[in-house]
């Protein structure tokens, strides 16, 4: 009888930590629905963030959002991610900061190119301090689809 409860316990345990470990999907309308301290303009520093209620809920979980890749380390262990494709993204068109984010991936995916669509899971981190860094890093991220 011991065993059976024991091997109950561990069966609950075990579906709870799967359910803990499970991402929430995000969708970039939430990442872009933020304020901001002032008016991006090119060749300037982009304005300081004010992150919504909801963005902010997201800090530190793991989510899952898809995008358009922008490698930018040839050892494949970083990319920038983009809501819209390379030639629409904020640095080349009338996006918003908010449109990117820096993924960090715990395994090199030396396979992307640019505008590959691309699902990824990954932490999410919220950077209101430093403007020379996007708004949003996924750290320990790991490509789910790619398109």
């Amino acid at each position: 009888m011991q065993k059976h409860i024991i091997a109950l316990v561990i069966f609950f345990f075990a579906g709870w930590m799967t359910a803990q470990a499970q991402s929430e999907k995000v969708y970039w309308y939430t990442l872009l629905g933020i304020e901001l301290d002032g008016v991006w303009k090119p060749n300037e520093e982009p304005p300081f963030p004010i992150f919504s209620d909801a963005v902010k809920q997201l800090e530190g979980k793991l989510i899952t959002i898809e995008g358009y890749a922008i490698p930018l380390d040839p050892s494949g262990n970083q990319i920038v991610l983009s809501a819209n494709p390379y030639s629409a993204c904020f640095f080349c068109g009338k996006a918003s900061p908010a449109s990117i984010m820096s993924v960090l991936f715990s395994k090199q995916q030396k396979g992307l190119k640019t505008d590959d669509f691309i699902t990824i899971t990954g932490r999410l981190q919220l950077n209101s301090t430093d403007t020379s860094q996007p708004y949003y890093t996924l750290e320990h991220a790991t490509l789910d689809k790619k398109k």
